[in-house]
């Protein structure tokens, strides 16, 4: 079998799709002697899904037999969806009672049904799990009927899980603990049931809780000791030997814009005048990117846990960086006063924003100033910048100018600017709890334009000379979306024609609402229709930003993709990219963009999930007060609503009680059926926090005029205790050694290694479009 891959087998059933064939019909086709060392790869594929294995022992492409492979995806409701690993194939709908025992985020397939339901929805049902997608389940312990139960913390999990007696041993009710996860499949008995491997503490507690997130979404917390090891073997300062064949770029004023809160410094600015004068004046901007790449080697043990983690995350009190803070925070941060190696892009542009040339370069730099967005924005509104740094304010005066021309020409040309505040969390030292909303202003749009402009002259230079890269695409919206998006702002009293619809025609719908009452509306129906960006070895372009060309270059730091372009980068302005270095570029891109874009969802998921836990610890602490707040969503259940500082509750239609309530869904709006008064997305509505459970990351709201009810304190529910003795599920014999019991370490929250990174959907450094 030496000469066969797996590739190869599956090339050949892609070839010949007409039939499935035989293990002996394979072998005779493609002349192989071993049929042994055949039949295991023919196992692998079929296990990996890529094959379907016949009752008749036969094997053919799962597509060909009418099946869907793909993730499952599980609602509060009980039922799913298969999201197919094809991308032109539609998620199928499958009820509850055609799970089959999956769970939510398995590997499944699926077989649709010919038949569809009343509402013309595909529906199927699983045949077969292929890959569990939960090893460990973070939740609460309770007790039942003499059983010890794991109430998973997520809803789209089963509601509980009998435990193992041995593994509980004598903890209290209300406990959050970890539970590794012994499938069916594994121990022959029809139901699934867990070991408790390690208590996290106490229910409502936010080192519990962050730790909690870390367990559920499969992040770590600690490196490697090899790769800690790696790490400390860099130098803590540029030497001789590393400026050699550099560009020493030291004598030009240079600075970083960054968060006051931050540690990493990726990115630095300069600016040269050229030649002219006015509005023709031709600039040269200097984007300097810390050249991670000269010190994360491939094949290192700092790559691979790179590869692995893929981005930094950035947790409310706790940042799980992508690498070791020796590098991070150390010697690939351009901290001011020390000199740095960097991957350089000269832009010479005039200062109406029209690019003439741009040049690349592996460079030596010294950051000036350390400057943050409040500083910035403080000179732009008509202040000083702080003592000590007023000779860049001419600088800055000119960056502020020019990236408000380019944003104009940006916008102008159809990047989707959407406008959304964020609730931005922060958790100090002391352990003190902020809420800050943030949204776009001068400062951060400076920082932002001219990371866009690094980012897509890159992608243009990659593309033009035909260079392998990991670009970062935002593909055009389905039919569908668009015909659905163009009848709710038809009903909205816009009348647009959104066939074919380019990211002009979105822009000017989004600029025709702007100041309007419907506006957060339209903003959240434009959003909704728009696909996800990834990050794909194909240039696909990028439908939000309005960009032929773009890919990520300017946080290498915290980004593995963008670490992955400045190696490619140095290996062309070294004249290293030899046809094999390409091709296997080429053949190994594909599947680490599909991991980098898997790991920056989790990411995303995990900060958002945190997050809404610190609200609602936030919002416990304002129990009785009112807010006026706006509507951000609207359901057959109740009102969502978000407060003046971006913290989001639920006003449940239980809480109207001047009405009864219909919702219009088509409409997106609650009405009173006798009354008429409505609620829709973008109206403004005075309401009280009338409760807040931060585990359940639920906070509840009601109208301010309504009294606060009183709490009976008979009707709360109590946890039963432990009973003397456990019953044991069926097939369950006790902890293995494998699986230790592991308390909590009391580990503190740590200190932020950096700036909370916002989701590309709310303002910061890259576009605001979905995801960019």
């Amino acid at each position: 079998m030496s000469d066969i891959d797996h590739e190869q087998i599956l090339e050949f059933f892609r070839q010949h799709p007409e039939r499935p064939w035989h293990v002996q019909d394979v072998q005779k086709r493609l002349t192989i002697e071993e049929r042994d060392g055949l039949q295991q790869v023919l196992g692998d594929l079929v296990d990996d899904g890529r094959l379907i294995r016949t009752r008749r022992r036969t094997y053919g492409l799962p597509q060909e037999m009418n099946l869907v492979i793909g993730k499952l995806q599980v609602t509060s409701g009980g039922y799913g969806f298969v999201i197919s690993e094809e991308r032109d194939v539609k998620d199928l709908f499958v009820p509850a009672e055609r799970l089959a025992g999956a769970w939510d985020g398995d590997k499944v397939v699926a077989r649709p049904n010919p038949m569809k339901s009343d509402d013309a929805r595909q529906s199927g049902e699983i045949v077969r799990i292929l890959e569990r997608g939960h090893d460990k389940v973070v939740g609460t312990l309770e007790y039942a009927q003499g059983y010890a139960i794991l109430r998973p913390d997520s809803v789209r999990l089963r509601e509980r899980i009998l435990l193992v007696p041995d593994s509980v041993g004598k903890l209290e009710a209300g406990m959050r603990i970890v539970g590794v996860m012994i499938w069916p499949e594994a121990s022959g008995e029809r139901d699934p049931f867990a070991e408790v491997v390690e208590v996290l503490g106490l229910a409502d507690d936010p080192e519990v809780e962050t730790r909690a997130v870390i367990v559920k979404y499969g992040l770590k917390d600690a490196f490697e000791p090899d790769t800690v090891a790696e790490a400390e073997a860099v130098p803590p300062t540029v030497d001789a030997e590393m400026q050699a064949g550099r560009t020493d770029h030291r004598h030009v004023p240079t600075f970083t814009i960054d968060g006051a809160d931050a540690k990493d410094f990726d990115d630095a600015l300069s600016v040269e005048r050229l030649k002219g004068r006015g509005k023709a004046q031709l600039l040269r901007i200097g984007v300097h990117i810390a050249d991670v790449s000269y010190y994360v080697a491939e094949g290192t043990s700092l790559d691979r846990e790179a590869v692995e983690r893929a981005t930094s995350v950035y947790l409310p009190g706790q940042v799980l960086p992508m690498l070791p803070e020796q590098l991070s925070n150390g010697i690939c941060s351009l901290v001011e006063g020390e000199a740095r190696l960097a991957l350089s892009a000269f832009v010479d542009v005039t200062r109406d924003g029209e690019v003439k040339d741009v040049m690349f370069a592996e460079t030596l730099i010294e950051s000036d100033a350390r400057l943050t967005y409040e500083q910035v924005q403080e000179f732009a509104d008509g202040g000083r910048l702080p003592p000590g740094k007023l000779k860049l304010e001419r600088d800055i005066k000119v960056l502020l100018d020019l990236t408000q021309a380019l944003r104009a020409k940006r916008i102008g040309a159809g990047s989707l600017d959407f406008d959304f505040t964020e609730a931005k969390v922060d958790v100090d030292e002391q352990g003190a709890l902020h809420l800050t909303p943030v949204r776009s202003n001068s400062a951060r749009q400076l920082v932002e334009e001219l990371m866009l402009l690094a980012n897509r002259l890159v992608a243009h230079e990659m593309h033009k000379r035909d260079i392998p890269a990991l670009y970062r695409v935002h593909e055009d919206p389905s039919v569908e979306k668009i015909q659905v998006l163009q009848k709710a702002l038809q009903r909205l009293g816009y009348q647009v024609e959104l066939n074919d619809a380019k990211p002009q025609d979105l822009q000017k719908v989004l600029q025709q609402a702007a100041g309007k009452p419907e506006a957060q509306l339209v903003n959240t129906l434009l959003l909704r229709s728009l696909k996800q960006a990834r990050y794909s070895s194909e240039n696909l372009g990028h439908f939000g930003l309005a960009f032929e060309n773009y890919l990520h270059f300017t946080s290498p730091i915290r980004r593995y993709p963008d670490l992955v372009v400045h190696r490619v980068l140095r290996a062309m302005l070294q004249h290293r990219l030899s046809p094999t270095l390409k091709e296997r570029m080429r053949n190994d891109f594909p599947k680490l963009a599909e991991h980098a874009s898997q790991r920056e969802r989790l990411a995303e998921e995990a900060e958002r999930d945190l997050s809404k836990y610190f609200h609602a610890v936030w919002a416990r602490d304002h129990v009785g007060e009112s807010f006026t707040a706006v509507v951000s969503g609207v359901t057959n259940f109740g009102v969502f609503l978000a407060l003046p500082n971006g913290v989001e509750g639920l006003m449940h239609v239980s809480q109207l009680d001047d009405d009864y309530y219909l919702f219009l869904e088509d409409q997106l709006m609650l009405m009173g059926k006798h009354t008429r008064k409505r609620y829709r997305m973008g109206d403004r509505v005075d309401v009280k926090i009338l409760s807040s459970t931060p585990v359940n990351r639920q906070i509840d709201l009601l109208p301010a005029h309504m009294d606060m009810p009183e709490v009976d304190a008979d009707e709360q529910v109590k946890p039963e205790k432990a009973p003397k003795k456990l019953k044991t599920p069926v097939g369950a014999t006790g902890p293995t050694p494998a699986t230790p019991v592991k308390a909590a370490t009391g580990r503190g929250r740590g200190k932020r290694s950096g700036e909370a990174k916002p989701p590309e959907t709310a303002p910061g450094r890259d576009a605001r479009a979905k995801g960019a």
